[in-house]
């Protein structure tokens, strides 16, 4: 993955998604000609981080349980998309359109199988109907990072001027979780030096400077923004580790979607978003660590996205060690 600055790369990344035929889906035509049967059609659903292509509705094809569709569409997403859905409904004359399934393709599935050394992943899926007692739609999706991924493990080189943008989302009808960002210093000994969350907003001698709390996750933006200025950061600095915590003890896997990018003069320098089944089950979680590159020159972002206990940082501190000297070189 490149994560050179050229100036050209654009703020999207780009999908092809075919919608190619459905099976055993549930009858839900009830008149004399045509009981047993159903008239399908398939929306790709408008949701958040996604744009392009407003046409994304598959034709009507009348009296089949197994209907085939072979129809293209192509769109652009951002760092926000959690996932592509799919609604099918039966076409009705009269009354309104009856649904006949819902399903969904996780961003995660992509980032599962991405090589960096190639960001254009296809998956060909048959996904199983949910909502309805039976039926079973088939997908074809090409996905092109144009948006270099901070897969973990991966060094990002960082400039001198940055910013990390985080964000979550909670299902409809979940409860926001009240969540806690936080941005710790680290000397050579994993001692703190110094901390900056929503109850301290500047730190560092003023290097490091936090946008604020926010509780519930809700906007389309990011949800906290830390902004670095690592000409200024106090030479005593080695590490500084990325935190979310859960203040209430709940687990941090409700979230829907959570994602962490980097930001360099506006721009997405490279993003990592996690979804639903692959945020650990704890109330607090190692995003990422800005440390000094090996080379010993300039610094690197490295995604973890692992477990690190605790309803805040000084709980979690002790997870984020054992992690980083295993893990991370420390």
């Amino acid at each position: 993955m490149d994560f050179s600055d050229d100036g050209s790369k654009p703020e999207f990344n780009v999908a092809t998604i075919e919608v190619l035929e459905a099976r055993n889906l549930v009858a839900s035509d009830i008149g004399f000609f045509r009981a047993g049967k159903s008239d399908a059609y398939v929306i790709v659903k408008d949701v958040k981080g996604i744009f392009g292509d407003d046409r994304r509705r598959t034709s009507v094809v009348n009296a089949s349980l197994n209907p085939t569709w072979n129809e293209t569409f192509h769109c652009k997403f951002n760092y926000k998309l959690s996932a592509f859905k799919f609604k099918l409904m039966d076409k009705d004359v009269v009354t309104a359109d009856d649904p006949l399934g819902k399903a969904t393709v996780p961003i995660d599935w992509f980032l599962d199988k991405l090589d960096p050394a190639h960001p254009i992943v296809m998956l060909d899926l048959w996904l199983p109907l949910a909502k309805v007692k039976h039926g079973e739609l088939h997908v074809r999706i090409t996905v092109q990072f144009n948006i270099p991924i901070a897969l973990p493990g991966i060094k990002v080189p960082l400039p001198m001027n940055f910013q990390i943008g985080l964000a979550w989302d909670f299902k409809k009808k979940e409860t926001p979780i009240d969540l806690d960002a936080s941005i710790t210093g680290l000397d050579r000994g994993e001692n703190v030096y110094d901390k900056v969350f929503f109850g301290h907003l500047v730190g560092f001698n003023g290097a490091v400077r936090h946008s604020g709390d926010d509780r519930t996750g809700d906007g389309d933006g990011d949800d906290e923004t830390i902004t670095f200025d690592m000409s200024r950061l106090p030479a005593q600095v080695e590490k500084i580790v990325v935190t979310v915590n859960s203040f209430s003890g709940q687990p941090l896997s409700h979230m829907k979607y959570a994602y962490v990018r980097i930001i360099d003069r506006g721009r997405t320098h490279a993003f990592f978003g996690i979804g639903k089944g692959h945020v650990p089950e704890t109330d607090g979680l190692l995003l990422g660590v800005v440390q000094r590159s090996a080379e010993g020159h300039g610094w690197d972002f490295v995604t973890t996205a692992v477990s690190a206990p605790g309803r805040d940082v000084a709980s979690s501190l002790p997870h984020i060690v054992g992690y980083g000297r295993a893990h991370l070189g420390w």
